[in-house]
């Protein structure tokens, strides 16, 4: 999770090292998040635990090798761009897919997804405060996370328990899309209108994300529909008061809002949907949708198309949320 929250300040750095246009950046970000919502649909189905292994391994390799290399050929780095972000989405399924009882499960996406964000939280800050390079720290992280891995772990779930409900999950990818297009033109947005630097605002953005996870994983089950659509709508209605504010200080604010209200909804989506590593990898592809999206809303009708886009798909999205169904069988612990 670390590793995908900091994904914008480690393309920067690839970037510089292959002289990549802001444009490649763009391309090699959609490139990560669509190798790792594959990798999430292929890891969620593997029978052993060296497939997760082996992926966490490449992309700690990967990132060692970004970190030492002084320049980089393009296709190297795509190619490379790509083998970590599946790598990443494997070993994301090997923590979705586990079988627990219902609570636990979604205690554990909650609390994951927190500590992902704390932990970017604090690498971020570290990073400001000292001027380091964020490739060798990641590269070190990943290194953590094979020694973790290499304990004794249960096995992903054997994909019989899913229940496939492809009209919401249809209506969902809008909001998914809109919601990485958001978080794709702030700067540049903010730049545009003279608003002043979102850094600050960002790096606070993490600590509500890691608030409205750990809400989520603590709520009792009878509260989760109606915390779903809070923070879907939060998110959306927030999104869209970004793209139409005037000042730094507003902008701010529904940076925040739009923070806790994503990420209070969706580990309680994860949990409800057919399968949370699918869920995730939808979750993924939408994001990496998101930037050619925003740039035909911005083509269109300017950043309040952007604005009316997000909006909508929250609209559009709840009516799903409100048909709940059962929740998929997880074999009890």
């Amino acid at each position: 999770m670390t590793i995908l929250n900091t994904m914008p300040i480690w393309l920067s750095e690839l970037a510089v090292k292959s002289g990549s246009s802001d444009v490649a950046v763009g391309l090699l970000a959609s490139a990560v998040l669509v190798s790792a919502a594959v990798g999430c649909l292929f890891g969620s189905s593997a029978g052993h635990l060296s497939l997760p292994r082996i992926a966490g391994g490449l992309a700690c390799g990967g990132l060692a090798c970004a970190a030492i290399s002084q320049t980089i050929v393009l296709p190297v780095l795509f190619a490379g761009a790509c083998a970590v972000g599946l790598s990443q989405g494997i070993v994301l399924a090997l923590a979705l897919s586990r079988k627990d009882s219902e609570a636990t499960t979604l205690r554990m996406i909650g609390n994951g997804i927190a500590v992902g964000c704390v932990a970017s939280f604090v690498l971020l800050g570290g990073l400001f405060a000292t001027g380091l390079s964020l490739l060798p720290l990641l590269a070190a992280l990943a290194g953590v996370q094979v020694l973790l891995m290499l304990q004794k772990l249960p096995l992903p779930g054997n994909g019989n328990t899913q229940h496939l409900d492809w009209t919401e999950d249809l209506i969902l990818l809008p909001f998914f899309i809109c919601m990485g297009a958001y978080w794709t033109f702030l700067e540049i947005f903010a730049a545009e209108r003279q608003l002043g630097g979102l850094s600050g605002w960002l790096a606070a953005s993490l600590l509500l994300s890691a608030t409205g996870s750990f809400l989520a994983g603590a709520m009792p089950d009878r509260i989760t529909l109606h915390a779903r659509i809070a923070g879907l709508l939060l998110a959306a209605f927030a999104g869209c008061l970004t793209y139409l504010s005037r000042t730094e200080m507003l902008i701010g604010a529904s940076i925040l809002i739009n923070a806790f209200g994503l990420f209070l909804f969706f580990p309680l989506y994860l949990d409800r949907t057919d399968a949370p590593a699918t869920g995730m990898a939808r979750y993924l592809l939408g994001f990496a949708l998101g930037g050619g999206a925003g740039s035909l809303a911005i083509a269109v009708g300017g950043y309040p198309a952007l604005a009316v886009a997000v909006a909508v798909s929250g609209l559009i999205a709840w009516p799903a949320l409100r048909r709940s169904r059962p929740k998929p069988d997880v074999p009890r612990s």
